[in-house]
């Protein structure tokens, strides 16, 4: 077995050093010990070792000066083998540690069946093995790519943000009802793998809100403003995530307008933190379904809250890829509409559905006080695994007939934000964190490259050890 030699850019930073352990990680699955790592710069036996890795950005490792192709997009890579050596070149710390991920999703998984002393597989690791020549380019299509989740249905938020790293996602949303007490260990957790952490609580949403009510709507925004100078402004969050009253299929509440009132206390409200607190992410959850017929009215919100557009329509926004399926075309158009409805002001944002869910009314649960997240233990996580597989199980199968709609979907929002957008999908409670499925893998990839196969995509998916059919 080769004995394997990491020679790194920059241990000591956060991202970086996470990138070191992704691909540690990765390679202690064909390897029988840990391979060495070695800061580049410093004195290598080369006596000691068959077989080099070399990572970092080009301003910290001298060995990417030799090669031609650099990385230049944020969070892009280029990963180079050349006569049996190993070059993965970030444009910056992101493009290291996903450079790292793809060395192995992209690379190793297709050199193990090139293995000439095996039928199908062979570890492509071993003496008698030299890696094939090869080189990849690549940088996200989609800026902000990750997940929405409700807090207390993250067992372990290690784990969680660990899978997030595999797949390329750089952002979660988690909403609470009570702030998580370990909160800054999991938003610091999250900044060493390049993760953004927005926070979400309640603009009205699940109260009791009279909208028709001026003097009860000022209340409402006062306990919004206060509720984030106790609870949030203290923190290294990267934004706040809200929903107000817009999640049914009415258009009026109180005898008023949805679109309407929803407008006026998002302004009035938005404008007061941001007095107070200039440049801080506002993320704007809207349900279509109480506006989409009203958007002149939501064309009106203050342009420095970002709209994150759930309950669109047909899939990929239903709960289910089967849910309005009549509604495919209408929902593009909808898409469009809504992706450039505040023109060159737009901070546009979605939330994608069909994946696992809370069950509502039977096993959900308000949580009722402050908590620490994520810290489930072992035998609940396993129990709890075996309970979602039937629910993974059945999702997955429609995935598999539509997943090009879905695809096209994401080209769609790409094509007319040009990438500059948010774009999340609901993951819960379906202990990502324990196994990734496959649908959701190939999700990510669907957000990383737009302009792919899709049928090569899957192949290269489906080949993953780290990813998981129900």
């Amino acid at each position: 077995m080769k004995k394997l030699a990491i020679i790194y850019g920059a241990a000591q930073n956060g991202i970086q050093k996470k990138a070191i352990e992704t691909l540690t990680h990765y390679l202690l699955d064909y390897t029988v010990e840990y391979p060495t790592c070695i800061e580049a710069g410093q004195p290598i036996d080369t006596s000691l070792f068959h077989q080099y890795i070399y990572i970092g950005t080009r301003e910290n490792n001298p060995a990417f000066a030799e090669l031609s192709n650099h990385p230049t997009a944020p969070e892009g890579y280029v990963i180079t083998v050349k006569n049996d050596t190993v070059y993965i070149e970030g444009t910056d710390d992101a493009g290291v540690l996903y450079g790292c991920v793809d060395f192995y999703a992209k690379y190793i998984t297709k050199a193990e069946y090139g293995h000439k002393s095996q039928p199908y597989w062979g570890n492509p690791f071993e003496n008698d093995f030299v890696l094939p020549d090869f080189e990849l380019a690549s940088s996200p299509s989609i800026t902000k790519r990750g997940l929405w989740t409700w807090g207390h249905v993250i067992y372990d938020y290690r784990r969680y943000i660990d899978n997030m790293v595999k797949l390329k996602m750089n952002t979660v949303i988690i909403w609470n009802d009570f702030v998580p007490v370990n909160i800054q260990e999991i938003i610091e957790y999250a900044h060493n793998s390049h993760v953004e952490v927005i926070l979400g609580y309640s603009w009205g949403w699940s109260q009791k809100c009279d909208a028709s009510d001026m003097n009860a709507l000022e209340i409402l925004t006062e306990e919004i403003l206060a509720q984030y100078e106790r609870d949030f402004a203290h923190l290294d969050i990267d934004g706040i995530y809200f929903q107000s009253f817009t999640e049914t299929t009415h258009k009026t509440i109180g005898g008023v307008l949805i679109a309407e009132a929803v407008t006026g206390l998002v302004n009035r409200t938005a404008a007061r933190l941001l007095e107070k607190h200039p440049g801080l992410e506002l993320q704007f959850g809207l349900h279509a379904t109480s506006v989409n017929d009203k958007l002149e009215y939501i064309r009106k919100t203050d342009s420095r809250v970002r709209i994150v557009w759930e309950d669109c329509g047909a899939f990929p926004f239903g709960y289910r890829p089967i849910d309005f399926a009549d509604k495919y075309d209408e929902t593009v158009e909808l898409v469009r509409n809504i992706a450039t409805l505040r023109g060159d002001e737009e901070r546009f944002g979605v939330v994608t559905k069909s994946f696992t869910t809370l069950w509502w009314g039977k096993y959900f649960e308000h949580q009722r006080g402050s908590y620490f997240m994520g810290v489930s233990s072992d035998a609940m996580k396993d129990n709890r695994i075996v309970r979602k597989h039937k629910e993974w199980k059945y999702l997955q199968s429609q995935w598999m007939c539509e997943c090009d709609k879905a695809y096209n979907m994401i080209r769609e929002m790409k094509e007319a934000t040009k990438g500059d957008f948010y774009c999340t999908a609901l993951v819960e409670d379906g202990m990502f964190e324990e196994e990734i499925m496959y649908h959701v893998a190939l999700y990510g990839e669907m957000l990383w490259n737009t302009d792919g196969d899709l049928k090569q995509m899957m192949s290269e998916v489906s080949l993953r050890d780290d990813v998981t059919f129900a």
